[in-house]
């Protein structure tokens, strides 16, 4: 019964994951490229190349902003796995773990690092949407999936996986911050990050 649960929750996850890449990731993508003028030539090896940088980009830049903010509050990791082992079967399953942070607000500058560099990266994308709009259709599509749609990607999910009571990121900010605050922060970041996609495709289509 156990191993059958334990099933269970794993095809959940993967079900999840998958509706949440195809609505964050690969939609935007093909809006973006099936809106613009480049021949398919250009147009199909960029719709297949990008998710794939996005698979092997999300859990590293997730988890080295844990690193990067263990160590600007003190402390220091002494474990760090930075992609699931997708060759063995995983699609999830990286983290760090952290020493040296010994006072809650400590614990909660690194536990919040990730959600802090979403945010930055949204608005840099936002911002920068008319400049960016100038590159060339391979360097256009990464510079929207790393500033936009990965972090969008990692707020939604999160997002989600703590709707459904998982105990990661943002159960322990709540744990700290009350789960008001988490709910309207996630909220506002999210509704940030969609308002922003939103007007990088117009930029873009226009």
């Amino acid at each position: 019964m156990a191993r059958r649960n334990k099933e269970a929750s794993l095809h959940n996850i993967l079900f999840m994951a998958t509706l949440e890449s195809l609505a964050v990731i690969v939609t935007p993508l093909l809006i973006l490229y099936l809106t613009g003028r480049w021949p398919m030539r250009i147009v199909v090896p960029c719709l297949v190349v990008i998710p794939v940088l996005w698979y092997l980009t999300y859990s590293p830049i997730h988890e080295l902003s844990h690193v990067l903010g263990a160590y600007l509050v003190g402390g220091f990791v002494t474990e760090a796995k930075l992609i699931p082992f997708f060759w063995r079967g995983e699609f999830a399953g990286a983290g760090i773990t952290p020493g040296g942070l010994t006072a809650p607000w400590q614990q909660l500058v690194m536990t919040s690092s990730p959600y802090v560099l979403d945010g930055v990266s949204v608005a840099v994308g936002f911002f920068a949407r008319h400049r960016i709009r100038s590159f060339r259709p391979f360097a256009l599509g990464v510079a929207f999936m790393l500033l936009l749609l990965r972090p969008t990607f990692d707020l939604v999910s999160e997002t989600v996986a703590y709707a459904f009571g998982e105990r990661g990121d943002l159960y322990h900010i709540a744990l700290a911050t009350g789960r008001a605050t988490v709910w309207l922060s996630m909220a506002t970041l999210i509704g940030f990050s969609l308002f922003a996609i939103a007007r990088f495709l117009a930029a873009s289509a226009s």
